[in-house]
């Protein structure tokens, strides 16, 4: 396993490699001229596809390494692993909590030669990470803590439900972790992102109000607005929307405020309170429950294979050496939905766009965000249409600027 993950980073490390004469490019201050358009010249194409092309060759060698570890791991290791902790006082509770955090944890570090290739060197090559090793480092601890802990109440959950209702677990476990989906989105802004940075509410002053009139065009509660610390990590700029009831929010990086000038934070904040008047979050938090509903379906429809069972050395799906199949029939139904999700993401993205142009009346502004946000975070300006239908989550910025241009132009 452990040579796995080493050769997994090393073949990133060569995939990565792109000559300094791409890297080390400073953007034309014309760049962002919205009378460009959609239009950005090949060599701009070949260095944003160039950065793209190591992001998308981590998410395939990542998988690859999941896979294998977990096959690997139901092979002997994780039976072995669950029989020794079967001798631990405090019963199947204290058990399944502790497998599934060591098994979280397990794959966390299989994966940390390739996130280091990839958050960090790839990251500080094109001059994207403004972060040290050690807070790098740091950050992996404690994205770690976390998946551990959620590791943990996953299988406990699921072995508890099984456990309590052995007839009707796939129902029952549907509700459960649909209600245990919904309780991550409230709490995700509240207990965990401030475990990365650190927020503070948008001081009053022309931005704040600015976002205060748009709201209350857009006919919403905005909840609050947050400026986090993005910049002692990256120079990348980004803005996003959060929580649910009283822990919902907007949160636009400190990177954005300091790059763009009052207009063009107005168009981001609008294309923000986009997703809040179309209640994006409410409606991702719904499709996850169909989601998981089709995933528990299926999952009970192979319960009753013992042999699947059987190559853990599991006596079915309610002993905990059946964990690491659990998490590869995860790991392959997220691959299979990732599609999905995607193309409803950006169903959403292009939703958000239309209404931040009807909020603003202000296209010009838009496309010059949409060329900023391209050459600041090097966005893939013409990705592969496979690449685009399985992990875009955002239309391409040159479909975006058209879009807004359209607008424009109809009446």
């Amino acid at each position: 396993l452990t040579l796995l993950a080493l050769a997994s980073a090393c073949v990133l490390a060569l995939l990565s490699r792109a000559p300094a004469s791409l890297r080390d490019v400073d953007r034309d201050a014309a760049a962002t001229d919205p009378s460009l358009g959609a239009h950005f010249d090949d060599q701009v194409i070949e260095r944003h596809g160039a950065f793209r092309r190591s992001a998308y060759a981590s998410f395939a060698l990542g998988i690859v390494v999941q896979i294998t570890a977990l096959v690997i791991l139901m092979r002997g290791p994780a039976a072995r692993l669950v029989g020794a902790i079967e001798g631990w006082p405090g019963g199947w509770a204290v058990h399944a909590f502790v497998v599934g955090a060591l098994l979280a944890i397990a794959l966390t570090l299989m994966l940390l030669p390739i996130s280091f290739i990839q958050g960090y060197v790839v990251q500080h090559a094109w001059h994207l990470s403004t972060q040290d090793v050690a807070g790098w480092v740091g950050d992996r601890l404690r994205s770690g803590a976390v998946r551990a802990v959620l590791g943990g109440v996953a299988a406990l959950a699921f072995f508890g439900v099984v456990r309590w209702q052995p007839r009707t677990w796939w129902l029952v476990g549907w509700a459960v972790f649909t209600a245990l989906s919904a309780a991550l989105t409230f709490l995700w802004p509240l207990v965990i992102a401030p475990l990365f940075n650190r927020f503070t509410v948008l001081e009053p002053g022309p931005t704040r109000a600015r976002v205060l009139e748009l709201a209350s065009d857009a006919g919403v509660d905005v909840g609050e607005v947050y400026v986090i610390d993005a910049s002692r990590r990256s120079t990348v700029e980004n803005a996003y929307v959060a929580g649910i009831g009283s822990s919902k929010r907007v949160v636009l990086y400190d990177t954005l405020l300091q790059a763009g000038d009052l207009d063009e934070t107005s168009f981001i904040v609008a294309h923000e309170l986009g997703h809040q008047v179309e209640d994006h979050v409410y409606k991702n938090v719904a499709l996850t429950a169909v989601g998981l509903f089709v995933g528990f379906g299926v999952l009970y429809l192979l319960a009753g294979n013992g042999s699947i069972w059987e190559r853990a050395g599991a006596s079915g799906i309610a002993d905990l050496r059946a964990l690491p199949v659990l998490l590869l029939f995860v790991l392959i139904a997220n691959l299979i939905s990732l599609p999905i999700e995607s193309t409803i993401s950006r169903a959403h993205e292009r939703q958000a766009d239309a209404i931040a142009l009807d909020l603003t009346h202000d296209p010009d502004t838009a496309v010059r965000v949409f060329r900023r946000l391209a050459f600041a975070n090097l966005a893939d300006l013409r990705p592969p249409p496979i690449v685009e239908w399985a992990l875009f989550s955002h239309p391409p910025i040159p479909d975006r600027i058209r879009a807004a241009m359209e607008a424009v132009r109809t009446p």
